[in-house]
């Protein structure tokens, strides 16, 4: 059995019209081969032009790309070591003939991909947003989250089979009512994800501020004879299992729920590995590192990560079967960090495809959040 893995590439711009370069990126994507997923970072003002961004976006993608076309997603985050960023997911290394994709749609009308072999089915969803980018956080999560179920169900699948998932958040840390946006939508993932069984942990995951666009939900789901295993970081406390005195709530109407993901996610056929590196901050324990500045922080995260890919069931790897870092998002809560990290990462990180993105971060205090993928 083989685990067909997808890479990620990244493809930058600068200097035009948004149109421009939106169409220097998506035709640089489409001599791609077998691409399943397009993910362009982008700057907005308001909510009006997320939406003409997106449509542009997604009507490009149905003009000259042929079936199966890749999901795409609009993430209104703005770049910050170029004026526009595209991000390729790709299945790569096939050539077994059984491997297909298909492009499916549900009964309302959401678009996403199936890869199948004689041994796993593998499911890519991008895009999942509510019709109303206006509404409360909590009524923009429950909807997106329905659409996820009715994919999942589509596919005899359930929560449990999710690998990775990314959550995207506009305003993330702004209090309305008594509740922190990512505590609300922290709330109503614990009550979808309650259906399931998790027999391989929670899937790997991020969270993170963008300056519009809503609620919006990209996700990776696997069944079948693929070794997933969840990954943990004995240097930070498991997300799922942080004390109420991190989380920010002040309803007592209901519990809180915590951020449903693992530090890490591997999917194995036993010769390869993948490793889904979950958003990773400055936090040891469940308490987050406040001393220093962002180039602290940056290297305490990136401590975090190196160390959580260094770890096979709570053993430390030999050196030569440590995990390979492929890509990194770099998540920063202020702009005039980026020359300083991008810097300082040149000389961690040398050779490693890296974005950097504006973004705000869950916590407060905490000023840059890595996420990545690994291979092993």
């Amino acid at each position: 059995m083989k685990y067909h893995r997808i890479t990620c590439n990244l493809y930058k711009t600068t200097g035009n019209s948004w149109e421009q370069m939106a169409e220097e990126l998506l035709s640089s994507a489409v001599r791609e081969e077998r691409v399943l997923r397009l993910v362009l970072f982008t700057r907005c003002t308001d909510n009006q032009e997320y939406k003409f961004q997106r449509s542009f976006l997604e009507q490009w993608v149905e003009r000259h790309f042929v079936s199966p076309r890749p999901v795409v997603s609009l993430v209104a985050q703005k770049p910050l070591v170029a004026d526009l960023v595209l991000e390729v997911h790709s299945l790569v290394e096939i050539t077994d003939e059984a491997v297909t994709i298909e492009e499916q749609i549900t009964s309302s009308s959401v678009r996403y991909l199936r890869i199948m072999t004689p041994h796993y089915r593998e499911i890519i969803v991008g895009g999942l947003y509510a019709d109303d980018l206006n509404l409360p956080v909590r009524e923009q999560s429950e909807q997106a989250f329905r659409k996820a179920e009715e994919i999942l169900k589509t596919e005899q699948m359930n929560f449990g089979d999710i690998v990775r998932q990314w959550n995207y958040l506009e305003n993330i840390t702004d209090i309305a009512h008594g509740n922190q946006c990512y505590q609300d939508f922290n709330d109503v993932r614990t009550l979808f994800y309650a259906s399931s069984e998790w027999e391989s942990g929670y899937p790997a995951a991020t969270g993170i501020g963008t300056q519009h666009g809503g609620v919006l939900i990209d996700f990776n789901a696997v069944s079948g004879e693929v070794d997933i295993a969840p990954l943990d970081n004995d240097w930070q406390r498991a997300a799922h299992v942080y004390s109420d005195e991190v989380l920010i709530s002040h309803r007592a109407d209901r519990k809180k729920g915590t951020p449903k993901f693992e530090r890490g996610k591997s999917l194995s056929d036993r010769r390869q590995e993948v490793i889904y590196i979950s958003g990773t901050a400055a936090i040891r324990g469940e308490e987050s590192v406040t001393t220093g500045d962002v180039l602290s922080q940056t290297e305490i995260t990136l401590e975090n990560i190196q160390h959580l890919i260094g770890l096979e069931e709570g053993r430390e790897k030999l050196p030569e079967h440590s995990g390979k870092l492929g890509l990194l998002r770099v998540y920063l809560k202020n702009e005039e960090d980026a020359s300083a990290v991008k810097a300082d990462l040149d000389k961690l990180c040398p050779d490693i495809p890296i974005v950097y993105l504006y973004a705000d971060v869950c916590r407060e205090e905490l000023l840059v959040e890595i996420e990545g993928i690994a291979y092993l």
